[in-house]
């Protein structure tokens, strides 16, 4: 379906997107608090690294997901058009960090995913958990595969927890930045224009 036949998102649309936003502000301080606690001894430090990771980790699996359907959802049904008086560097601005916050949001997941599923026991560290909902999914009777090899985080190899590890930060600032972009934009159509792009998101007209 072309965009030019959608006026506007229906409701799937927008629980997605004000789903997936919800999801952020919550994963993105639960991962901080998890690196935060990630060497902490006391008792309570190491509860909540375990309530953080536990959180982080279910959020970024349902995140990827909730993201992979979108997209699907997206490519299918289409999108409503910008108004009708907006530049063409205003289209194509908004399309590209569109298409990169769909992108990161993949990114974001999958080398989080990759970065614990690349760490084995060894060199002093045990082989991490991934949590989906209070289960590891990486114990003995786990669902949830290796996407990448298990190795020590010092092996001598490139694909490791060290490198996904890095991507996973990196798309994180990104991500940030863009986010922002995409607030303002949004902000910059309701406060400044005038028009009807946020309301389109927020009541589907």
């Amino acid at each position: 379906m072309g965009e030019a036949a959608v006026s506007g998102w229906n409701r799937m649309a927008r629980v997605l997107h004000w789903g997936t936003a919800f999801a952020i502000a919550v994963e993105a301080p639960a991962g901080l608090i998890m690196s935060w606690t990630y060497v902490a001894r006391d008792p309570a430090g190491k509860a909540s690294h375990l309530l953080s990771s536990q959180v982080h980790h279910t959020l970024g699996l349902l995140l990827l997901i909730a993201v992979a359907f979108r997209i699907a959802w997206r490519l299918t049904l289409g999108h409503p058009p910008l108004p009708a008086h907006s530049s063409r560097s205003e289209v194509a601005l908004a399309a590209c960090v569109q298409g990169l916050l769909y992108l990161l949001l993949l990114a974001l997941p999958l080398s989080g995913w990759a970065a614990l599923s690349s760490m084995a026991a060894g060199a002093g560290y045990p082989a991490p958990e991934l949590w989906f909902f209070g289960l590891n999914g990486f114990g003995p009777h786990g669902f949830i595969p290796h996407i990448v090899p298990p190795v020590p985080w010092n092996a001598p190899v490139l694909l490791k927890y060290r490198l996904f590890a890095h991507i996973h930060v990196w798309c994180l600032w990104l991500g940030g930045a863009l986010l922002a972009l995409h607030v303002a934009g949004a902000l910059k159509h309701h406060l400044i224009n005038r028009n009807d792009v946020l309301t389109r998101m927020w009541k589907g007209i």
